[in-house]
């Protein structure tokens, strides 16, 4: 191995919290200085090509790191389409449908079901999961030049400025550094309705000239003040367009505050032990696998003030304080996970017809409160095979078990079967099209909030039966197409309630379908389509609304010199259903059967066009308001937003 080897291997005893986001190996440039042989350039060009990565000025090439990828991994080359630029608001970015306060930056939580979970601690719903940072939404990029991307978002000067500042460069071979920052201010339409938030991110990306040993490391700082009015009063006041100053209705809490901050520290290492034998990279060398390691530090503070008293009757219980509130959790959990595979398990093709990959996770957990103190130490083994027939089939099995602290005997496994067609060049196996069938099981406690909690309104420490959840998944993708169909059935589901936590006495199932396309209709037609039904055997425990979409059409007007210029409607619709309400106290949304919302038709006028390295758009938002009456709520007591006219404008730069 070489005393190179020994040293970069050293690496994996050393926590370093270095700040910063991914990019891969240098920029294979032919015309440069090298010191390699005339047999490591040609195999490092190939890879290059093999792999996507830049090799021309202005190309950026980017990837998202995946938990089980090791080695090096598969670039996709940045395009800057117009199709969806108005959709600033991240709630309508992802393939999902969630359900949302209305307003830029607030919490929302998805009403898909998402399987497929770990074994490990987790705390609560993830209330800002849409708009905060996480290692895996950060994009590991890699560009010829240093790239710069800047984003801006006003409401005319009125109510709302949103900016991001992006720039990634490589600063040394191999090595590429990043810095992305966001920041949002929404004053909002009723009182006390204001949400600030900042994300910034650093990120960092290492290769060794020999492709032996790969470094990813971050850092993540996301702050979100967000004003928690309780919703409006009088819901008659807004249906009935009695009161057209938003902020003449009366609000519930006027004073009231929720204040969440995150820091998170990454780090993840991988070694590849191949036969270099000829000193090449090429892939054709004999490989003996690779040791990954992967650090995280989650630091997280939740608090929540507020003036209100006991006499203005919105909160039943006043445990600690008659007068205000001031209540305060704080979280710390740091991750290690070590494991070997003897190949990269998202790489294609795969070239072995056996893969197997194991390993430990072990978590230490530290939790406060104005009461509480706890900490745990669990450790989580687990075990990964895949099966290669032909490169066309794979089976894949994963399985993971808990021991110790607050996930003692907890399990989560899954076995999946993939058809890969084969015409599709993607090389990362979740990314391949294809026909893909899950199944999986998962018996694991429920989050801590379920089991305790203490706040000036709230308490309870309970005792659960472990949730058991089995569920089959249906997936297909096919050139920009896709669709995927999910039934679940749950044992001992936990749920919140307006006074608190519940367990569910019978075992219910439900059913998702979601699927949709981006696509051109001839050359100057675009669709971009996003459906879903779903259904629950028992709405006692949970609802759904039966049909969801979001749509637009748009038309596309070529001009020579330009891109593009689009000019379209954006359709969001859902059935009438027993929306989750929200509660500012506990900041968690909870099942309710009092209020029904949906039905309702939100249009959206946008034009997007483009301009050399400049994208631009201007968007009318709620045209149709009181067209179709003034029921467009989707969270009880917290009203969309009114009609409005925004601008946005995008600028990239590659020097």
């Amino acid at each position: 191995m070489g005393k190179r080897g020994l040293l970069l291997l050293a690496c994996f005893g050393v926590f370093a919290l270095a700040p910063l986001p991914v990019s891969a190996q240098e920029p294979a440039s032919e015309a440069a200085p090298s010191a390699l042989s005339p047999q490591q350039v040609r195999d490092s060009i190939r890879r290059a090509r093999l792999l996507g990565m830049a090799r021309n000025k202005g190309e950026t090439v980017r990837y998202f790191d995946l938990p089980m990828q090791s080695g090096l991994p598969a670039f996709d080359t940045m395009t800057y389409p117009l199709d969806g630029f108005q959709n600033f608001d991240p709630v309508y970015q992802h393939r999902d449908f969630r359900l949302s306060r209305g307003s830029l930056g607030m919490p929302d939580q998805p009403i898909e079901f998402m399987p497929g979970r770990e074994s490990g601690f987790g705390f609560r719903q993830k209330i800002f999961s849409s708009w905060f940072y996480t290692r895996y939404n950060t994009p590991f990029l890699q560009s010829k030049n240093p790239y710069t991307y800047l984003y801006f978002v006003n409401n005319f000067g009125k109510n709302l400025n949103f900016f991001q500042a992006t720039h990634y460069q490589n600063v040394a071979r191999g090595l590429n550094m990043g810095i992305d920052f966001r920041v949002h201010d929404v004053y909002g339409r009723y009182n006390n309705s204001r949400s600030k938030q900042y994300n910034v991110r650093f990120s960092g990306n290492y290769i060794t000239r020999d492709a032996k040993y790969r470094l990813l490391f971050g850092y993540i700082y996301n702050v979100a003040t967000v004003g928690e009015n309780g919703g409006i009063r009088v819901d008659s006041l807004f249906t009935r367009n009695i009161e057209t100053n938003r902020l003449r209705i009366p609000v519930n809490l006027s004073s009231a505050q929720n204040r969440w901050r995150e820091h998170r520290y990454f780090l993840k290492q991988s070694y590849h032990f191949y036969d270099n034998q000829k000193d090449t990279i090429a892939e054709n060398n004999r490989s003996y696998g690779f040791i990954t390691h992967d650090f995280e530090i989650e630091d997280m503070q939740l608090a929540y003030n507020d003036q209100t008293s006991a006499a203005e009757g919105f909160y039943g219980n006043f445990f600690l304080d008659p007068l205000r509130s001031a209540d305060t959790t704080r979280l710390m959990k740091m991750t290690n996970r070590v494991f070997y595979s003897t190949a990269d398990m998202e790489y294609i093709p795969f070239g072995y017809a056996f893969k197997v990959a194991g390993g430990f996770r072990n978590e230490y957990v530290r939790f406060r409160d104005m009461m509480r103190f706890e900490d745990w130490v669990q450790w989580f083994p687990f075990a990964q095979v895949q099966v290669d027939f032909a490169d066309r089939f794979v089976l894949d099995a994963y399985l993971d078990f808990g021991f110790g602290g607050y996930n003692q005997f907890d399990f989560s496994g899954r076995v999946m079967f993939k058809y890969l067609f084969k015409d599709d060049n993607v090389r990362t196996l979740s990314k391949r099209d294809g026909v893909e069938v899950l199944l999986g099981v998962n018996r694991l406690q429920p989050d801590w909030i379920y089991t305790y909690h203490a706040s000036n309104h709230y308490y309870w420490e309970k005792d659960w039966q472990k949730s058991t959840e089995a569920y089959l998944q249906l997936k297909f993708d096919w050139k920009g197409w896709w669709f995927r169909a999910k039934a679940g059935l749950f044992q001992d589901y936990v749920f919140l309630k307006a006074g608190g936590p519940e367990q569910a006495e019978n075992a219910f199932w439900l059913l998702n379908v979601v699927g949709g396309k981006q696509l051109r209709i001839g050359k100057y037609v675009g669709l971009d389509n996003l459906l879903m039904f779903a259904y629950s055997s028992d709405q006692r425990y949970l609802h759904l609304p039966l049909f969801s979409l979001q749509e637009n059409l748009y038309g596309i007007i070529p001009i020579k010199g330009l891109a593009e210029i689009q000019i379209g409607v954006e359709v969001l619709y859902n059935t009438s259903y027993y929306a989750d309400a929200y509660n500012p106290a506990t900041a968690s949304y909870y099942w309710q059967e009092d209020v029904k919302t949906g039905n309702f038709v939100m249009l959206n006028l946008f034009l997007n066009f483009q301009v050399k390295r400049a994208n631009l758009f201007v968007k009318a938002q709620n045209i149709a308001q009181g067209l179709f009456g003034y029921n467009y709520i989707l969270t009880p007591h917290y009203p969309l937003s009114d009609r409005c006219v925004r601008f946005g404008v995008s600028w990239r730069f590659f020097d």
